[in-house]
């Protein structure tokens, strides 16, 4: 029987552990979280008297204690008329990861924004059609206001750029596409 001992035992740890594990990742967190999904209409614009181009998407946002959060950011922009930010019948589309820091103030929630992700830029030519995507950054702000619960309203301003990396980390080369993009959107929060 001196052989059974050291099995009990270790099955023993392997229970206790376990049931551990289970209170730790079972037990209610203290800290409120909001989870907020704004689906947004805006429009991207660069720097001067440069022509406006629609832009829809959405983002969803997880704020711990509705200040400090995560958001990730889906838009694309409709074709550009003209060669003003973008190059005449071009679009462009961001998927952004972004950290958020808020201060919740009665309802209503001032934030700054700013991450980074993936960028694509489409352009046509009559028949030719020419890609490209990368790595992009953003950062900008704004506020969201709540009217109940669950519904609010979001009007956001943000600057993103298209960077490459050179040879090492420290290279970072910033490119064209950089455009502005002033949003408003129905903020739903659960």
């Amino acid at each position: 029987m001196p052989i059974m001992k050291p099995l009990v035992y270790t099955t023993k740890c392997f229970h206790a552990i376990g049931i551990i594990t289970a209170l730790v990742f079972c037990s209610p967190v203290g800290l409120a979280a909001d989870s907020i999904f704004t689906p947004f209409i805006g429009s991207s614009y660069g720097e001067k008297d440069t022509e406006k181009v629609t832009t829809l998407g959405a983002s969803l946002a997880a704020m711990a204690g509705g200040v400090f959060g995560f958001e990730i950011d889906f838009a694309r922009t409709a074709k550009a008329p003209s060669n003003a930010v973008f190059v005449e019948n071009s679009r462009s589309t961001t998927a952004m990861g972004n950290l958020i820091i808020g201060v919740p103030i009665k309802g209503v929630r001032p934030y700054v924004v700013g991450g980074m992700g993936w960028m694509k830029t489409e352009v046509s030519t009559g028949s030719l059609s020419k890609k490209s995507d990368g790595l992009a950054l953003a950062v900008g702000g704004g506020v969201m206001g709540f009217f109940s619960d669950h519904v609010g309203a979001r009007f956001d301003l943000r600057y993103t750029r298209a960077v490459s990396i050179g040879e090492s980390i420290r290279d970072v080369v910033f490119e064209a596409p950089a455009f502005w993009r002033a949003s408003w959107g129905l903020a739903l929060r659960f």
